[in-house]
């Protein structure tokens, strides 16, 4: 299974301090997000929160796992495969999880990768899932995050981010964009792969920053990883186009439901946003912190989002509205995936556990 079987290799202990070193960074953001905007006080207004609205921002959450699942699900079928609905969003929620606590949110889709391989697929059955998956998402992202810019940066009188916010978001956006076009290109031209990406991971800078073995496993994986997309997409393009369809209208469905959490949050706070800015600005958020190094986006999620909405947000409301909407986006996700992810631990330490006493006593009976 080679590069599937890598998710594996994270143990319970390391996945828990990727998750604590996560969480700090979260609250480091916050804490700063509330040191600038003055916002202690605004923690009054916690008591009086609508919670339905609360609900409803919970309930949009779990329509994103549901989304998840049912995008699996149909590619899982169309390969004479099935996946419950259950099964799926368990997947989706161990796959947000790893997500949450890896640097640039990379970890999560090569776990649910292996964790198809447990319900019955073989590997490359479920690196073409993960693969289309990921690239109709990246899709969706990319082509709502044109339409949130365009609209957004024209419209600019009812915007607007402080200068260095705006070269910093502007720079996000391109990087976004720079990445997604050349990776659609070496996807659709596979013999460029070591002509182009080579160069750019071994070179004589990196050789410095890193071991060679280090450099060749990345090229390795990034050569892996491509050709996936690649033999994947142009068999669903040209067996499964259908499918295809579905899965972009569920990922776009998928996109629109994430951003409309936070303006469900501003009417929870006693505010009347407008849907359309509040999903727009969300948008370019995911686009620019897309990159960020860090657990889960932790610490830049926190100041990205909070400088984002300070000419939409009361500024005194600003540390709790961030703090409110990380609690769905993030730490609902550590929360839920954590417990499923013990649960799993627990259940093949089990499974092995019992494997090895009936080995020792077959060795015993022998």
């Amino acid at each position: 299974m080679g590069e599937e079987q890598q998710p594996t290799r994270r143990s319970p202990a390391q996945l828990r301090r990727s998750a604590a070193i996560g969480v700090v960074f979260s609250i480091i953001g916050l804490y700063v997000v509330l040191k600038l905007t003055g916002g202690y006080q605004s923690w009054q207004d916690l008591a009086r929160i609508d919670p339905m609205m609360l609900g409803v921002a919970c309930g949009l959450v779990v329509i994103t796992w549901l989304l998840d699942s049912l995008r699996m699900r149909a590619l899982i079928r169309s390969l004479g495969g099935d996946l419950s609905v259950l099964g799926g969003m368990r997947i989706s929620i161990m796959g947000a999880f790893v997500s949450s606590v890896t640097p640039f949110d990379s970890g999560g889709e090569p776990v649910q990768a292996y964790l198809l391989t447990e319900i019955g697929l073989n590997a490359g059955q479920s690196s073409a899932v993960i693969a289309v998956k990921t690239l109709c998402n990246a899709l969706a992202r990319f082509t709502l995050g044109v339409a949130a810019s365009i609209w957004l940066f024209c419209l600019a009188d009812f915007w607007s981010v402080p200068r260095g916010m705006y070269y910093f978001l502007s720079f996000g956006i391109l990087l976004y964009f720079a990445v997604f076009v050349f990776s659609v290109y070496l996807v659709s031209h596979p013999e460029k792969i070591s002509i182009m990406v080579v160069p750019m991971v071994r070179n004589r800078f990196t050789s410095r920053l890193f071991k060679v073995e280090t450099l060749d496993t990345v090229l390795a994986r990034i050569e892996h990883e491509l050709l996936e997309f690649g033999l994947a997409l142009q068999d669903f393009i040209d067996n499964k186009r259908s499918t295809l369809w579905t899965v972009m209208a569920l990922s776009y469905a998928w996109w629109i439901t994430i951003t409309i959490v936070p303006a469900v949050i501003l009417v929870g706070l006693g505010m009347r946003p407008r849907f359309i800015r509040v999903m727009g600005i969300t948008l370019l958020f995911y686009l620019a912190a897309a990159y960020a190094p860090t657990p889960g986006s932790s610490g830049a999620a926190e100041l990205g989002f909070g400088v984002l909405f300070s000419s939409v947000v009361p500024q005194g409301l600003i540390g709790l509205f961030v703090t409110v909407w990380r609690v769905f986006t993030y730490y609902l996700n550590l929360l839920v995936g954590g417990i499923l992810m013990s649960f799993g631990f627990a259940r093949k330490k089990s499974v092995t556990q019992d494997h090895h006493q009936t080995t020792d006593k077959v060795s015993h009976d022998v």
